[in-house]
């Protein structure tokens, strides 16, 4: 909000700067905003293309990978060929089975693609294999696990028709169909040299994406396909190399089940963003040249709406002089309706101001006298009307005694009546609770001479509250009200009760009688006159009822004093009694 107020205190000519500048910073926003959308729907798109990518070479492995398995099978578990010969145990008639079974294996090298040898070494020593040097294939005989289908190394490098080649070994352990008294134990070892184009085929249809970089490596980290020229086949694979270039790269990796290896396919966000660079920088530009041609009609924009509002601030600046001269000046401007709509209406008010000027102050004057009278004449109102009503009670009652009694009587009483008379027209308008208790005991002695034993006095006061400090004579109308329309009219003895205290920081002083109690409607009507504002009657209330008139006094002082939520609460049911609370701020101060 600071904000805001700030830039509506600029002058004209910078916020239509700064609203330029936020147009320009919009658009290229926008621009930008493209850009980013681009880039991330090319980046999701090529990484599903790089995702799909590995799934595509996991199933082309996966395809390879279950013919070299069949072949296992065949080969492992012939029964006329293989099994015989490895079963056999006469030297002859094995040498005469040989023959058979190098043209067998011929026959299964023929059927895939990527065979370079078919080695199988039985349990007696006996080798045989079609190319290569069996030698170099031994080792790999420990290497494969029992009962286990099938089982590749890791990529090896080994001497092939004088050549070295980079090849995986694929094999299994062969255990006997026809000879059923050592089934757990293999006759043989079956041992496939495969080249890496047997588990890939066409190696240039792995990923066709441009700039990207594929490594394919085995369980033990070697590499054995990859199109970076600088990374050699057979090498160990360098994770640091990987993960050197942009944090926004795509680098997704994937398992290889079969090989117990890993394909990692890396496309560099320069690859990917190249052509999006390109479509932004042609944006930037179309958006230069858009500018250049908007700043001049945008600058003549401005010059119109400023001049008109210079030469109109620079009047103003005159006319502010006060000086009678120039207050008879009118100006006249050319320039758009708004313009000429304001100076029109500049002018007109000119002719009226001093008038208008004159009648506020007039008037704020008056208002503010209006309210200080009507402020002191309610406090002076509302403090006058309580004493002669009581006066006139009390009077009442030393007559009547003085016809019934002797003089002992009307002494204590009339003394009584000089503290109580004394008390309310003397001292200052905020006193210590105690002598606002003393005030009431001393009418109270007044009124038990007159009703005898019918009035029984109880207080419970906080003693820490005898010198807090309350306005003068806010208890005697509402005891004199519980005597005469609570009290008197019932029948037997009557208890009144003081009680003064303070919860939640507000200080409640409760006069509680056992009288008649107050009918429901007048109770209603005496609850509506406390709701109404200071000094007001409720609505429906009689202009010559005087019933209770003490209790609203007290009830508009304290409003008065303190503020509308403080004030007389008012409880009672009829036949029962009646509980009037006076509550006041503790530790407040009065407003008036």
């Amino acid at each position: 909000m600071k904000t805001l107020k700030y830039f509506k205190k600029l002058p004209i000519g910078q916020q239509l700067s700064i609203l330029a500048f936020f147009v320009v910073a919009v658009m290229i926003f926008i621009i930008l905003s493209n850009f980013i959308q681009v880039s991330r729907v090319m980046k999701e798109k090529n990484s599903e293309y790089v995702t799909e990518s590995i799934s595509q070479i996991n199933q082309t492995i996966a395809s390879n990978s279950d013919v070299v398995k069949r072949l296992l099978e065949k080969i492992s578990y012939n029964s006329p060929i293989v099994q015989s010969y490895l079963n056999e145990t006469d030297s002859v008639s094995k040498f005469v089975e040989y023959t058979q079974l190098k043209s067998y294996i011929g026959d299964m090298i023929d059927m895939k693609d990527g065979i370079l040898d078919i080695a199988m070494i039985d349990n007696n020593g006996t080798v045989f294999n079609t190319s290569g040097d069996i030698n170099e294939l031994l080792p790999f005989r420990e290497e494969i696990p029992e009962r286990k289908m099938y089982y590749y190394t890791s990529l090896q490098t080994i001497p092939f028709n004088s050549k070295m080649r980079h090849v995986f070994i694929a094999g299994t352990r062969i255990y006997s169909i026809t000879n059923f008294e050592n089934k757990e134990v293999p006759i043989g070892t079956l041992l496939l040299v495969l080249d890496i184009s047997a588990m890939l085929g066409k190696q240039e249809q792995v990923i066709r994406m441009s700039g990207s970089e594929v490594y394919m490596i085995d369980r033990n980290g070697v590499v054995f396909y990859t199109n970076n020229d600088e990374i050699s086949v057979g090498s160990k694979y360098d994770e640091a190399q990987l993960l050197d270039g942009d944090d926004s790269d795509i680098i997704r990796t994937g398992e290889i089940p079969d090989l117990g290896g890993r394909v990692i396919i890396k496309v560099p966000a320069s690859a990917l963003l190249s052509e999006v660079a390109e479509i932004r920088r042609q944006q930037l530009l179309v958006f230069c040249i858009s500018l250049a041609v908007l700043a001049f009609p945008f600058l003549f924009v401005i010059n119109n709406i400023l001049y008109p509002l210079k030469k109109l601030l620079r009047f103003m600046k005159e006319i502010r002089s006060g000086t009678l001269k120039t207050l008879k000046k009118r100006i006249e401007l050319d320039g758009y309706y708004e313009m000429m709509t304001t100076t029109n209406h500049f002018n007109a008010m000119l002719d009226e101001i001093d008038d208008l000027t004159h009648k506020l102050l007039e008037s704020n004057v008056r208002l503010y006298e209006a309210e200080l009278v009507k402020k002191k004449s309610e406090l002076a109102f509302l403090q006058s009307q309580i004493n002669p009503h009581f006066l006139y009670n009390t009077l009442e009652s030393i007559k009547g005694i003085a016809a019934d009694e002797g003089s002992d009587k009307i002494f204590r009483i009339s003394k009584a009546l000089a503290l109580v008379f004394r008390y309310s027209i003397k001292g200052a308008d905020r006193i210590p609770l105690r002598e606002e208790i003393q005030m009431i005991q001393n009418y109270m002695y007044i009124q038990q001479i007159r009703f005898g034993d019918r009035i029984e006095m109880e207080y419970e006061i906080d003693q820490t509250l005898l010198d807090y400090k309350v306005p003068r004579m806010i208890l005697q109308p509402i005891v004199e009200n519980a005597v005469f329309h609570g009290m008197e009219p019932k029948v037997g003895g009557c208890k009144l009760r003081f009680e003064a205290y303070v919860r939640q920081d507000i200080l409640y002083l409760s006069v509680k009688d056992s009288g008649v109690g107050i009918k429901r409607d007048t109770l209603e009507h005496i609850q509506a006159r406390l709701m109404a504002e200071p000094g007001f009657k409720a609505s429906g209330e009689r202009e010559e009822c005087t019933d209770g008139i003490g209790l609203f006094n007290v009830h508009d002082r304290i409003r008065l004093n303190y503020g509308n939520l403080y004030g007389v609460r008012v409880v009672s049911m009829l036949g029962i009694g009646t509980e009037v609370s006076i509550l006041m701020p503790y530790g407040g101060e009065l407003l008036a």
